[in-house]
């Protein structure tokens, strides 16, 4: 990179200045990773332990919205982009900065995972049922485009890695448009709800469905409190107030018969409404600092459960043949149990690989 002490010395305050907004945590954001983790955990369990029949009483009404931790996931994520990028330089050398961080974040443990996955599969697919090894959906994981599974659902080696695929797009947009425009925030968000207009005006394909689905709305809608929170550092009020209604019916009206159309008015809306709530909150409530432990440990949690499931479904089935354990039961066991390999993951996997792949991608950068 060639550029003067000055032009240089700028971009060192600039990347140290980006490190501290990273890790600057808001505890509400924390803890709504974890709940959306968990949210999304709990459901797969419920539907597991269910599928090898075990009755579940409790577990499966928590259960029943869990789907909605994905929304909750990428409205957080387009609030962190947005506030993190809140009065920041655009440019080229930005980009730079920004995909770095965002890229090392997910995709170290993500390939290591999908790996093991892929040899998993290659080596014993009896363990998977009906999954099996193919390599164009290893190529397709790798490179985070969007492939089907042998049921015909787009979904990676690693089922639950299809939120990264909208991720990765979403971080390769807004890297583009630092480049690209001296507003990145508003130009992405023009051009994902265009993207998410033109959804009905065609039957297309798998990459057409997958990349104007209304779920990209929920990363504007997250940018757009982003952008309010790093002005004013508050939510306001009437806004909260304003979205009661919206929440209570979502609840009361809770549906998973929604459309690429309309999964964000279904599952988006009521989402936001959280991430609204959970802000306005941030300083009057004193959050739980398991919770805050776990939001960290939120990301290890989410990809590592695809594992666990099959491996503590085998083994409990080996101790409780006649099925007498009551499902409730065996849905915490295995909760339990994903929780501390989810603590074990992040610290023993997830931290060192993206400190050694950030800190080798920074010492190529400045060659």
């Amino acid at each position: 990179m060639v550029g003067t002490v000055s032009d240089q010395a700028g971009m060192n305050n600039f990347s140290l200045d980006w490190s501290r907004m990273l890790t600057k945590q808001l505890n509400s954001i924390q803890v709504l990773r974890a709940i959306a983790a968990l949210c999304v955990v709990m459901l797969h369990t419920v539907v597991n332990v269910a599928t090898h029949g075990w009755t579940s009483q409790f577990i499966p009404s928590l259960a029943r919205h869990g789907e909605m931790g994905v929304d909750i996931f990428f409205v957080i994520s387009g609030f962190v982009i947005a506030l993190i990028s809140y009065g920041k330089p655009a440019g080229f050398d930005a980009a730079r900065h920004f995909i770095i961080a965002r890229g090392t974040r997910i995709i170290p443990l993500y390939w290591a995972l999908s790996f093991l996955f892929a040899m998993l599969l290659f080596f014993g697919p009896p363990a998977f049922g009906h999954d099996r090894f193919s390599l164009w959906r290893v190529m397709a994981s790798f490179l985070f485009i969007p492939s089907l599974n042998w049921v015909g659902t787009i979904a990676p080696l690693i089922g639950v890695g299809w939120t990264l695929n909208y991720e990765i797009w979403f971080y390769a947009l807004f890297s583009f448009a630092m480049v690209a425009s001296k507003t990145p925030v508003r130009s992405v968000a023009i051009a994902l709800i265009m993207l998410a207009a033109v959804h009905p005006l065609h039957e297309g394909g798998i990459f057409w469905n997958f990349y104007t689905n209304s779920i990209v709305l929920e990363f504007v809608g997250g940018m757009i409190l982003g952008t309010i929170y790093a002005k004013y550092k508050s939510v306001n009020l009437y806004i909260i107030l304003s979205l009661i209604p919206i929440v209570v019916l979502s609840i009361w009206n809770y549906d998973l018969t929604y459309t690429g159309e309309t999964r964000f008015v279904a599952l988006g809306v009521p989402a936001f409404s959280i991430v609204c709530y959970a802000l306005y909150f941030e300083n009057k409530l004193r959050w739980s600092k398991f919770l805050c432990s776990l939001g960290d440990a939120s990301y290890s949690l989410y990809l590592t459960h695809a594992f666990t499931i099959p491996s503590c479904m085998m083994l409990i089935q080996t101790v409780d043949r006649k099925h007498g354990l009551r499902g409730d039961l065996v849905c915490r066991l295995l909760l339990e149990k994903k929780k501390v390999l989810a603590f074990i993951s992040h610290r023993y996997l997830e931290r060192p690989m993206t400190r050694i792949t950030r800190r080798w991608l920074d010492t190529r950068a400045t060659v």
